[in-house]
């Protein structure tokens, strides 16, 4: 942790960017620390709020894009390669492609708000071959809530900001509270059409 703060007090939204584009290719780096810290330098002045979350959502962008690069590139051989002993068969691939294709929205969206999905959800998109485009901006709306929720809480708690660390379970059981909600609302509306 404190090799993470002190890389964002040195180096500030350059680290901030480099960091959080790290932890959404998938390299365990807790966000809950980065961005509630950059929360923190943004009461102290040192960051301003709302640069601080345009270099947060670009770099989790970047970082997702990079890890649906990977899946798209190699992931459907390395899965096929490995998992055939797993049970894995190209049908129940393809037939998961199809899933992905009709509720892939939903997915990168929703999976981009819950901890310990959020910087994996990029993987199966890309192996899935998920429509680039929708996946950009399925990605945007996602990363955007979170990194504002954390940039603010940290800056709301100021010099307490390591309290953060404290309510992660809290945070995540939240964060499922709400997606679940709106998984609920969405097969609503969609059932009505």
């Amino acid at each position: 942790m404190d090799f993470i703060t002190s890389l964002l007090t040195e180096w500030g939204y350059l680290a901030l960017f480099i960091i959080m584009a790290l932890e959404n290719m998938n390299i365990p780096i807790p966000s809950e620390i980065v961005l509630g810290f950059a929360g923190f330098l943004v009461f102290k002045g040192v960051f301003a709020f709302w640069p601080t979350i345009l270099v947060g959502t670009a770099a989790g962008l970047t970082g997702s894009l990079l890890s649906y690069w990977m899946g798209y590139k190699g992931g459907r051989k390395i899965l096929l390669k490995f998992s055939t002993k797993g049970g894995l068969t190209t049908k129940k691939l393809i037939a998961a492609d199809s899933w992905f294709q009709n509720f892939g929205g939903l997915a990168v969206f929703t999976g981009r708000l819950l901890p310990g999905i959020r910087t994996f959800i990029s993987l199966p998109a890309g192996i899935a071959q998920y429509n680039l485009r929708k996946f950009i901006l399925f990605s945007i709306a996602g990363t955007v809530p979170w990194t504002m929720l954390l940039v603010y809480i940290g800056s709301a708690l100021g010099e307490n900001w390591e309290t953060l660390l404290l309510y992660k379970v809290e945070i995540a059981a939240g964060a499922f509270l709400f997606v679940g909600m709106m998984i609920i609302i969405y097969l609503f509306f969609r059932k009505q059409k």
